[in-house]
């Protein structure tokens, strides 16, 4: 019984070890993949953007989308602005995401006007914003890094992985650089995977 308690505890040992080893290696490439993101140069960000905006639109999966479920990129992200603008204008219904404590939820928006600063200031839908409540939404997804097969390194928060094992059902569409492709992420058991990732350069489906 001796024996078996004390390799039980040296497995826990490993295991928390292989875990913070994880997580050191998360950080590394958020760290890395930050900075890249911030010295784009602001024109080749506007050349990458439209590439991505042209590739999103020509989706089959988006044309056939009633809902799609996006967020407001921050400055240095691949930009979804003039995405939202374009869905809005062909008569999609677009939620964006607000923050609520540990989760996260929907919104429908019409216009930009609705939007305030939110958590991690990014802009969010305003409290007169009805709650969205299509379980097969295209989401959009943000990221920091990913892989051509799907695994998706985010900022940290967790809200998009807790938000897709409460509602599994979404065809994710991850939006991303080029340089943000990686051959392999480091990932832990609650991480999520996208089903696509669009970058300037090409889509990478997972299914």
């Amino acid at each position: 019984m001796w024996g078996i308690q004390k390799a039980e505890r040296k497995e826990g040992r490993m295991e928390e070890s292989r875990i913070q080893e994880t997580r050191m290696e998360k950080a590394e490439i958020r760290k890395n993949l930050k900075k890249q993101l911030k010295a784009v140069p602001e024109e080749k960000r506007k050349e990458w953007d439209r590439m991505l905006l042209r590739r999103v639109l020509s989706l089959p999966q988006m044309e056939h989308a009633a809902w799609v479920y996006g967020y407001m990129a921050l400055p240095w992200e691949a930009g979804t602005r003039e995405l939202l603008l374009a869905l809005l204008e062909r008569g999609k219904r677009v939620a964006l995401p607000r923050v609520l404590g540990e989760e996260m939820d929907f919104f429908e928006i019409h216009s930009f006007s609705e939007l305030s600063e939110g958590a991690w200031h990014i802009l969010e839908p305003g409290m007169e914003c009805p709650r969205a409540s299509s379980a097969d939404a295209l989401l959009l997804v943000p990221g920091l890094a990913f892989t051509p097969g799907g695994d998706r390194l985010g900022k940290g928060g967790g809200y998009y992985d807790r938000f897709l094992t409460r509602e599994p059902n979404h065809m994710t569409v991850a939006l991303a650089y080029d340089f943000q492709l990686m051959e392999r992420l480091p990932s832990e058991i609650h991480d999520k995977t996208v089903d696509m990732v669009v970058t300037p350069g090409g889509s990478y489906s997972r299914k």
